[in-house]
């Protein structure tokens, strides 16, 4: 009986111990703040949410004739909040469709992908960044130089809405930004239903606005 007391007492001086250094480690941790990061997955964090950024899905997409050019209009919706995000993954789609499709004036539009999907809806706030670029200036009447870019400086709503300054910005910031585009790709979401549509119109190419 004695001998049984004897080992209690000993587990029980060193389950002290053990519980003594523990709390003194956690609590020098706690006091840094990171004892929650260290013992605890990140992805297990109550909050805890991964960057995300740079995806993206067509929503409509069209091709249509402006007299003698060959135009093409889409409307994508992506998870980008940071304007220069959204901004850049306009840009690589609209590169993209030119290289590929290869139109004289190719128009892109980026809404939130938790706003309105429908074509109605797309519009007004629901389009945070809108882009025109034509890789040769000189086969379009709708832009003088390859670039336009005007954009809503604000992060979406949590419905997908911009509310904020609208800015038109400067060629030598668009080209500079599109230099930060390290690879030139669709949208990594498309999940097109049906072809493109295809429009054409008699009417004479206007020297500006597209």
């Amino acid at each position: 009986m004695a001998e049984a007391k004897r080992k209690l007492s000993q587990v029980f001086r060193v389950s002290r111990k053990l519980a003594l250094l523990s709390g003194a480690f956690l609590f020098v941790l706690g006091a840094s703040g990171t004892a929650a990061l260290v013992f605890a997955p990140a992805n297990i964090i109550p909050g805890y949410k991964e960057e995300s950024g740079g995806h993206c899905k067509t929503v409509y997409q069209s091709e249509f004739r402006r007299g003698k050019e060959k135009r093409l209009v889409a409307v994508i919706s992506g998870d980008d909040l940071e304007p220069k995000e959204r901004v850049k993954t306009g840009l690589r789609l609209a590169r993209h469709l030119s290289d590929t499709l290869h139109p004289n004036l190719v128009i892109v539009k980026v809404a939130d992908h938790r706003g309105p999907i429908t074509r109605a809806g797309l519009r007004g706030s629901a389009i945070g960044v809108e882009i025109a670029y034509a890789p040769s200036p000189t086969r379009t009447l709708a832009l003088s130089q390859p670039w336009e870019v005007r954009y809503v400086n604000t992060v979406p709503t949590s419905t997908g809405y911009y509310f904020g300054e609208r800015i038109h910005m400067p060629q030598a910031d668009i080209e500079a930004l599109a230099l930060e585009i390290e690879l030139v790709e669709g949208c990594n979401g498309d999940m097109i239903d049906v072809e493109p549509q295809t429009a054409s119109t008699d009417k004479p190419a206007k020297a500006a606005g597209y």
